[in-house]
């Protein structure tokens, strides 16, 4: 299986299963490693708290709390506990019909392993700078895995498109080596919460500078404002998002900061010269 590997120009995370595992109790905690195991779906481990690792094709990586391990099709895996993490799996092309009747580990209709750029970019191993914010958004999926209704389902789809796009945004961010600190602080914060509401006014209060000191820095070092950097982030993520998902123009609007599809259209057209779904159909080419 490990040499199988197909190509997909749109991932659509569909859940799998969404667990909390607990190595540190019962017969767990007395287990010196688990068994060798080939990985059949796309998963990933966000550790509580570990004092253990994971063997992956023969390489050990140890693992502390607040950081990942992604487990492609194909990679031949051995936890060494102990370790306390919540176990994501899931489905990258939006095949939902084993989700009911999932088992961890089964080889039954395994998953290919994609060759997609963003996908095959991850690493074994990423030590993400918001730890907390993954931590509460693996719990949210775990609670709307089981939670009825077409709203708690958008959700459930919104949570995961949410934290792909934060691991590949994380690893594929660029360099800030060339800023000050002052600058270099606010940038980081700002790629961090652009899906948010930024606050210019916490940047420049935390940078302990002048309101008009800190926009003639930022913009010299930046080459943007605060809130243009925002919305330059905002249009790459729904770029990315319009190229390699399915995902309607409204929702991918909402999933970038914009719950306004005519705003998020607009904006989107300044910015690129077309309409999101242009951008799409040119991308399918």
């Amino acid at each position: 299986m490990k040499d199988t590997v197909l190509p997909t120009p749109f991932l659509t995370p569909a859940l799998l299963r969404c667990s909390h595992y607990d190595g540190y109790t019962g017969e767990a905690a007395r287990s010196e490693s688990y068994a060798i195991r080939t990985v059949y779906e796309y998963e990933l481990e966000y550790y509580i708290r570990s004092e253990g690792g994971i063997r992956v094709d023969g390489q050990y990586l140890p693992f502390s709390a607040g950081e990942i391990n992604f487990r492609k099709p194909g990679q031949v895996v051995q936890g060494v506990p102990p370790y306390e993490c919540y176990i994501l799996i899931v489905d990258m092309v939006g095949n939902t019909c084993r989700s009911g009747e999932f088992t961890f580990g089964s080889p039954e209709e395994a998953q290919a392993r994609y060759d997609n750029s963003l996908l095959e970019s991850l690493p074994d191993k990423l030590v993400p700078q918001k730890s907390e914010w993954f931590s509460g958004l693996l719990e949210n999926i775990l609670y709307l895995q089981n939670a009825a209704g077409d709203l708690a389902q958008f959700q459930l789809r919104s949570s995961l498109y949410l934290l792909f796009s934060e691991l590949f945004r994380e690893h594929q961010g660029r360099s800030l080596s060339g800023h000050t600190r002052v600058i270099r602080q606010a940038v980081a914060y700002i790629r961090s919460h652009f899906l948010q509401p930024v606050s210019v006014d916490f940047l420049i209060q935390q940078s302990g500078l002048s309101r008009s000191a800190f926009h003639r820095r930022f913009m010299e070092e930046v080459g943007l404002s605060p809130g243009q950097l925002v919305t330059s982030l905002r249009i790459e993520q729904a770029k990315n998002l319009l190229s390699v998902t399915h995902t309607p123009v409204g929702e991918v609007g909402a999933l970038c900061g914009y719950p306004d599809h005519v705003y998020f259209s607009r904006i989107f057209r300044q910015h690129t010269g077309m309409s999101p779904s242009d951008f799409r159909r040119l991308a399918d080419r």
